[in-house]
């Protein structure tokens, strides 16, 4: 007799995991909340003074009024409207079919106007090499001791 196996609405370790996740939901409500506090804290007595003080507490009176000076929720709407509608124009603007690579010789004749004059490379390369001639002076050995 050939045995099918039992398909189970309840996976192997379906309820494996429940003792300890209910044993973690107890736990957490038999903590303790607060009490008094401890005698050899050098400042127990003062927070539990200021603990057990009265205290004003806020009312809703105290809640200030709303500024005049906000602009209102039709307008909040307007300027969202207004920044999706730039999104989807910058999308459309930037597309792939708007780029494209022609006139570069004046675009790039432009950037070397702008930029002006080509830097001059000779002193810098020779003001280099002088630093580097220097440098092996001055790290070149003395001469050996005379015996």
């Amino acid at each position: 007799m050939k045995r099918y196996p039992v398909k189970h609405p309840i996976p192997r370790f379906g309820l494996a995991p429940a003792p300890l996740a209910l044993a973690l939901l107890i736990s957490g409500c038999a903590t303790p909340q607060g009490g008094p506090a401890p005698e050899t804290a050098a400042a127990a007595a003062e927070v539990s003074a200021i603990a057990d003080a009265p205290q004003a507490y806020p009312r809703f009176s105290d809640i200030p009024a709303l500024p005049e000076d906000t602009r209102p929720l039709a307008v909040w709407g307007q300027i969202a409207s207004d920044v999706l509608a730039g999104g989807s124009d910058l999308v459309r603007d930037t597309s792939e079919e708007t780029w494209t690579l022609r006139d570069t010789e004046s675009f790039a004749s432009e950037a070397r106007l702008e930029a002006g004059p080509p830097v001059s490379l000779v002193s810098a390369t020779a003001a280099a090499e002088a630093f580097a001639r220097e440098v092996r002076k001055r790290a070149t050995p003395p001469p050996p001791p005379v015996r």
